[in-house]
């Protein structure tokens, strides 16, 4: 523990030197609202960015610390598990960027890192762990490679959701074959939106107005592991630093983009299992709802259905409104309500963000609240 304080500590007097504001916003001499409809949530011009590789097509970069902080204190109320919990549970370092016109990077780096679980909601300590680390390669105008480790899904990406929880139809897994150790076999599941060190080769008709719009196809390949650097003994245990040599399959994914409005969809095969999702979402106005629907063959021949329904209402820049229905077949609760009410403030070149999300399913109730600052 007294390693993590040291290096949150170092990070803290980097960013209070340049003023405590993120590291994109003072780049670019920006607010938040210049590519977030809500953050974490991203309007056309946020998804423009992202697809330029973190450039901006006219605004002058400025020198600044390439580094932005991340930092939540959650509350957990479990009614049928039967426990209450407040800790903080991220304290994240975030950088990104192009390092030369055809290369790009992101890192996000959890120097602290803690979650329940069940049944008594005891902490579970990762910190040192990557959420993401990848390097994006544009090999031409079409043709890009991305190597790291970074979320199997492109079309709806849950670093981006206004919800606490992701749902079910994206975060579901499929088993990979039992290894020696607990950890490497739950290393070994696929999810769509489950991390992992990954290959990607994508093929994109990219729009020449919006940079972010066009037919994206995908091939991932990815492997069992996680990047790592673990911080506390017990994160040595939690969060130890693995990769294995063999793929987990091949996950193909193509889509259209046209504004914030996607359709498309992705199947995973491999290793005696497949995953197969259709996925869409689409912006009226206030309004964005988002779905996909999918099944799954599991290694024991267990054949499951995923279906997740939601939708954002953003009727003020510092105030959202949310609800999802989830349903997973083989859990055998049956389906699941998740409202969320969102806040920010004041949105320019640093933020505060509080979220409350109730959840509501046979044998699971409870409500969740995260406070965050972004700086």
């Amino acid at each position: 523990m007294k390693k993590v304080l040291w290096m949150v500590s170092i990070f803290s007097l980097l960013t209070s030197s340049v003023s405590a504001i993120p590291y994109f916003a003072r780049k670019f001499d920006q607010p938040c609202q210049t590519c977030h409809t809500f953050p974490p949530h991203l309007n056309q011009s946020g998804l423009d960015f992202v697809a330029r590789g973190y450039r901006m097509e006219v605004l002058p970069a400025h020198k600044t610390v390439p580094l932005a902080v991340w930092a939540t204190q959650r509350l957990e109320f479990n009614d049928t598990q039967d426990f209450t919990k407040s800790f903080p549970n991220r304290i994240e370092i975030i950088s990104g960027g192009e390092i030369t016109d055809r290369i790009s990077y992101f890192v996000e780096w959890r120097v602290l890192s803690y979650q329940t679980t069940s049944p008594d909601g005891r902490l579970k300590d990762r910190s040192g762990r990557f959420e993401d680390l990848f390097s994006i390669f544009q090999l031409t105008d079409r043709l890009s490679l991305t190597a790291g480790q970074f979320r199997m899904l492109s079309q709806w990406d849950a670093s981006r959701k206004l919800s606490l929880s992701t749902p079910v139809a994206f975060s579901a897994s499929i088993g990979g074959e039992p290894a020696s150790s607990s950890r490497l076999s739950s290393l070994r599941s696929f999810s769509l939106q489950g991390r992992a060190p990954a290959l990607r080769l994508s093929v994109g008709n990219r729009s020449s107005v919006a940079p972010a719009d066009g037919w994206y196809h995908e091939f991932t390949v990815p492997f069992a592991g996680e990047f790592s650097l673990p911080l506390t003994d017990e994160a040595r245990d939690n969060a130890s630093f693995e990769l294995e040599g063999r793929p987990k399959g091949l996950f193909y994914e193509s889509y259209h983009r046209r504004g914030l409005n996607t359709w498309g969809g992705g199947v995973f095969v491999g290793d005696n299992r497949w995953m197969a999702n259709l996925i869409g979402q689409r912006e009226l106005g206030q309004n964005h709802l988002y779905g996909s629907i999918g099944t799954a063959r599991h290694r024991n021949d267990l054949q499951d259905f995923r279906f997740s329904l939601g939708h954002y209402w953003i009727p003020r820049p510092w105030f959202a409104l949310g609800s999802r229905f989830d349903h997973l077949s083989a859990d055998g609760r049956g389906p699941a309500f998740v409202p969320h009410v969102n806040f920010h403030f004041p949105g320019e070149k640093y933020t505060v963000m509080l979220v409350v999300e109730p959840f509501f399913q046979e044998r699971n109730n409870g409500i969740a609240t995260e406070l965050s600052f972004i700086f």
